[in-house]
């Protein structure tokens, strides 16, 4: 199966590393032009150079409102149209109620959830003269089900459901709004997180036993979807939000 982006433009949020960057590589190899939202441009440089006329940088801090309006302003003013937007940037965070502070709450509340909203907002009207334009929204299993002490998080991923749905709803039959839900995905993020274990086998390996498939994702196993849907094969597809996630969550353990 054959897909083109040849002659599309796709905005990829926090595409310099992890499944924003596998997914702004596949956006490239199959001819679009990508624009990655980031915050640090080192980490996409040799692909800068490899796809020179192609991939495009802009610094932009996506728990800012004022950033995000200024950066899509000018996105606008270069490209016209935009086709695909992939709102992938998001942090993890840990903490149940009582020991989550205000500030935490709200940084990962508005890099997770609010940069959603904000470059939908935003980019909705460089959509209009676009053919069959796309939002891709990234959530999280725990979307679905959650494990200890993520209360920021989890609240943020479960949201983005509802935020999907309405921007489905809105703006069809115009614009497509999806959301893809990964499990655990091999990542920087992931990895910093499993460093701050004594034993860090034990808890890859806890890890991998939670999925059915028995193992944790690649970035690129979650960006063939994600370029998948965001593709004319999947032209009749709308509104829903997909569990990529291996199985996790599925089985009740215990006999």
């Amino acid at each position: 199966m054959t897909i083109s982006f040849q002659n599309k433009v796709v905005i990829v949020t926090g595409g310099t590393s992890g499944i924003g960057k596998a997914s702004s590589l596949q956006f490239l190899e199959s001819k679009a032009k990508v624009v990655v939202l980031g915050r640090k441009k080192e980490k996409i440089k040799n692909e800068l150079s490899q796809y020179k006329g192609r991939l495009y940088f802009y610094a932009c801090d996506l728990a800012s409102h004022q950033e995000i309006k200024s950066i899509f302003q000018e996105i606008g003013e270069k490209f016209k149209t935009i086709d695909v937007l992939v709102n992938n940037a998001g942090i993890q965070t840990y903490g149940n109620v009582l020991d989550t502070d205000e500030e935490l709450w709200d940084r990962t509340l508005n890099i997770n959830l609010k940069s959603i909203y904000l470059c939908s907002k935003y980019v909705l009207p460089l959509m209009n003269d676009s053919f069959n334009p796309v939002i891709i929204n990234i959530g999280s299993a725990q979307g679905f089900v959650s494990q200890k002490n993520v209360s920021a998080y989890t609240t943020s991923k479960e949201a983005i459901h509802g935020l999907t749905r309405s921007i489905a709803i809105d703006f069809a039959p115009k614009i497509r709004c999806l959301a893809v839900c990964p499990g655990a995905v091999y990542t920087p993020m992931l990895e910093a997180d499993i460093a701050e274990f004594e034993d860090r086998e034990s808890i890859i390996e806890e890890t991998n036993r939670i999925h059915l498939l028995e193992r944790i994702a690649r970035a690129d196993e979650i960006a063939n979807f994600i370029t998948f849907l965001a593709s004319d094969k999947a032209s009749f597809v709308t509104g829903h939000t997909y569990r990529v996630d291996g199985g996790i969550g599925l089985k009740i353990e215990g006999t």
